[in-house]
């Protein structure tokens, strides 16, 4: 068994695409029954990049809920949604401000009708401010572009859209604890994506510039707090080596016949000992450079594709990263395990949902 502390508690999901879907997926996880209201054509995720089950963002995003498609201008609908949302414990939307007040889902006009509900809102520069934004926007204006500049200062927006995940678990985390919290009563919970972008991406990097008004700048692949640490070529493809800490340098130094420096020097002009470790990896193969640094103390790791990758983990973690049902869908997993049990997911709802 798994926890499941939401047992009994419903939540309604008005969320479109990643940060909030997130949100219901992890309350799902543990317990609630989250009920996804999706637009007459869908959740607009659903047209995104797919495979024949569908797409790959949705299913990603949205497994152990129900569906239901409303047109949330249609009187009969918006009945609908209001039975919804008075048997409901909570409320997760990433609705921009206009939006949310012409359509009567504000916090405010909420708790006037419902005034227990826990009303959790992702927004983009907080629940009052009008402006819309997205994951690569948020990793722009919030800095850690800048701080993920490459070598030549290029600013770089990271694949995968963290401001997004990271906005789904905050905002899942901080709505369970909400719930949890007895009695429960009426609460606004506004998840920003540009605070969460800078807290959760670049935190050490605001420290740094609250105290002393300047931060290190971009290094491209190399760690941002020790050196030599990076992604390094080898004959036949690339490993990462993090050998930057004071400990695994002094281990690595004499097998690649580094120069000497303490942490201050090689982070403050890295090239030599970049230099000298590739000049080691560049000789050999991908799984030779990691056997001789796994027996040398010095932490190290392919760089891997997701075929590759999702092959090995499934082969030391049965059940790790996605399940295949009967007919081939795959079915993203909760990645934590409770005493070697992972909370049971379903997939997520097909397109065929009727109102």
């Amino acid at each position: 068994m798994t926890p499941a502390p939401l047992r009994g508690l419903r939540v309604v999901d008005l969320s479109q695409y990643i940060a909030g879907s997130v949100c219901g997926q992890l309350l799902a996880d543990f317990g609630a029954e989250v009920t996804k209201v999706e637009p007459l054509g869908g959740d607009p995720s659903r047209a995104l990049t797919g495979t024949a089950y569908g797409s790959l963002w949705f299913r990603s995003y949205n497994t152990g809920k129900q569906s239901v498609r409303l047109d949330l201008r249609d009187p009969d609908d918006r009945a609908r949604l209001n039975e919804l949302l008075a048997d409901a414990h909570a409320v997760v939307s990433n609705f921009a401000r206009r939006t949310r007040e012409r359509l009567g889902l504000d916090a405010a006009t909420l708790h006037r009708a419902y005034p227990e509900l826990v009303v959790t809102t992702v927004s983009a520069y907080g629940a009052d401010d009008p402006r819309t934004c997205f994951d690569s926007i948020a990793q722009a204006v919030s800095g850690f572009a800048a701080v993920n500049a490459d070598e030549a200062g290029r600013p770089r927006i990271s694949a995968g859209y963290p401001t997004d995940v990271f906005c789904g678990m905050y905002a899942g985390f901080s709505t369970a604890m909400a719930l949890l919290d007895r009695p429960v009563r009426g609460v606004e919970i506004d998840v920003p994506m540009e605070e969460i972008a800078m807290t959760a991406l670049a935190g050490p990097a605001f420290l740094s510039a609250a105290e002393a008004g300047t931060v290190p700048r971009g290094r491209g692949d190399r760690d941002a707090a020790t050196c030599p640490s990076g992604i390094y070529p080898c004959a036949d493809g690339f490993a990462y080596v993090y050998a930057g800490l004071d400990k695994h340098w002094a281990l690595l130094r004499p097998l690649v016949d580094g120069p000497l420096g303490a942490l201050s020097e090689r982070l403050r002009d890295p090239g030599p000992f970049d230099a000298a470790v590739t000049a080691w990896t560049s000789r050999l193969c991908v799984a030779e450079v990691c056997k001789t640094l796994d027996a040398l103390g010095v932490p190290a790791g392919p760089v891997l594709d997701p075929v590759t990758a999702l092959a090995g983990i499934t082969a030391r973690r049965p059940g790790a990263v996605v399940a295949l049902e009967a007919d081939g869908e795959a079915v993203p997993q909760y990645p934590v395990t409770f005493n070697g049990q992972r909370p049971a997911r379903t997939p997520a709802p097909a397109q065929e949902v009727t109102r």
